[in-house]
């Protein structure tokens, strides 16, 4: 009973986007009709939002603010704190396919067009863009320490990025096309998930410490701890792996067909599971932090939509987030683009420069969240606003056309702005007219 009035109170919501445009959020509460002798959790839908106009992909949340992005090109903001739809941003030029963040401070979003945008939170300015994959960017993982990104793409790489210098550290030959990629919570090891097997590396040695077939393709991740990873994908069951002990701990059926996409909540040890197929919502209870056991089914829910993607948003998530140190950034060019001549090996990464080999041999010996963060780049605070903070700033002449919100559109940083062609037209003169010289015309 007490874990249920602890998420009652901290709002624990699970917020699910799904082939049909739609943005969906339920909330988590105790359910009383079961009685004072059984404690049961429950799902009730809170919200439901239809911003976008394609199948959403991925959902992200950052603090107090919900993204999500779509085959339409765009990433929408929803304010969870006054539920309010914030904006929203469009830079890159194909379908956003993978939304991560780091605490409250940065959003970093991947698209089919190769490249990956870093986004400053509140402002909503794109600092950087960096020219990733060729084919286009599968998913993105931030390092805890906010200094190293990695991101898997369909040129079959695995690249690793120095973001204190915005550019690539490591290039990865996988010999596959990687479909998601997860740091652990403390960087000590990264997963792969590539066709239909998983490879664990060690941030130390950068090689394979552990390696699972899957028999069908991964599509998921997510870390209970440092040493338990949770995989799922294109077949009806999910299994734990222990790292260390390089074992498999346990295996359930959890929905029809495939596993779409799934989130841990570490501080009730509860796995959160959602299917296109079966269409369902579903509440995993594990006993203890270890998972040693096969967990038990709390609640499920039908959805009616097909979910492609789902993330959990709660006020603690959110104050977490925004206690999340992260590392100083050098100023550099907000385009970064790869070097032409990375070098790609089978077996083993090789490093661009020495810079980057110092910097990476300086976080395997660093604490996990020792340093602060500084500002990527200050040449961008002219940039536009959010749409709200622009309505307050702006004096508006009672002439000037006025114009809906829903027109206002945050392209690449910047606000499209229209004007009553009519209050700034103004009359042109005519040239006067050269006459023509005839033969009989005096001079």
């Amino acid at each position: 009973m007490m874990e249920c009035q602890d998420l009652e109170s901290e709002g624990v919501e699970i917020i699910v986007g799904t082939y049909e445009e739609f943005v969906l959020g339920y909330k988590l509460s105790g359910d009383e009709s079961e009685g004072e002798g059984r404690h049961k959790l429950k799902l009730t839908q809170s919200f439901t939002n239809h911003s976008h106009s394609g199948s959403i992909r991925s959902v992200s949340v950052a603090g107090k603010y919900l993204a999500s992005g779509s085959a339409d090109e765009a990433i929408r903001l929803i304010n969870m704190g006054l539920r309010v739809e914030h904006g929203y941003m469009q830079q890159q030029s194909g379908t956003i396919t993978c939304i991560t963040n780091f605490g409250s401070k940065y959003l970093f979003s991947g698209s089919t067009d190769g490249t990956i945008c870093i986004w400053k939170c509140g402002s909503w300015i794109c600092e950087k863009t960096l020219h990733a994959h060729v084919g286009g960017v599968l998913d993105v993982s931030i390092h805890p320490s906010g200094k190293l990104a990695l991101s898997v793409g369909m040129d079959k790489t695995l690249k690793t990025w120095n973001l204190i210098k915005g550019r690539t550290g490591f290039v990865t030959n996988l010999h596959g096309v990687g479909d998601v990629v997860r740091w652990s919570p403390e960087g000590t090891y990264y997963a792969v998930g590539i066709s239909n097997r998983l490879d664990v590396y060690n941030v130390e040695t950068a090689k394979v410490v552990y390696s699972v077939p899957f028999g069908k393709r991964v599509s998921s991740l997510c870390f209970p701890n440092d040493d338990v990873v949770i995989m799922a994908g294109d077949k009806d069951t999910v299994e734990v792996h222990n790292i260390t002990k390089s074992k498999k701990l346990s295996e359930f059926k959890a929905h029809k067909v495939r596993v779409k996409d799934m989130r841990f909540i570490v501080e009730h040890n509860l796995l959160v599971t959602g299917s296109n197929c079966d269409q369902y919502i579903k509440l995993w209870r594990f006993k203890d932090e270890s998972c040693s056991t096969s967990p038990t089914l709390v609640t499920e829910l039908d959805t009616t939509c097909r979910i492609t993607c789902l993330t959990v948003w709660s006020k603690s998530i959110a104050k977490s987030q925004s206690d999340i140190a992260t590392p100083e950034v050098e100023s550099i060019d907000k385009t970064a683009k790869t070097n032409k001549n990375d070098e790609i090996s089978d077996d083993d990464e090789k490093v661009n420069d020495e810079d980057d080999d110092e910097e990476l041999s300086k976080l395997r010996t660093s604490k996990v969240n020792k340093t602060k963060l500084g500002k990527l780049d200050k040449k961008s605070k002219k940039n536009v606003r959010t749409l709200k903070e622009q309505g307050k700033k702006r004096k508006v002449n009672p002439s000037e056309s006025m114009v809906p919100n829903s027109n206002k559109k945050l392209l690449g940083g910047k606000e499209t702005k229209t004007v009553d062609v009519k209050q700034q037209s103004k009359p042109i003169a005519e040239p006067p007219k050269k006459k023509r010289k005839t033969k009989n015309s005096k001079p």
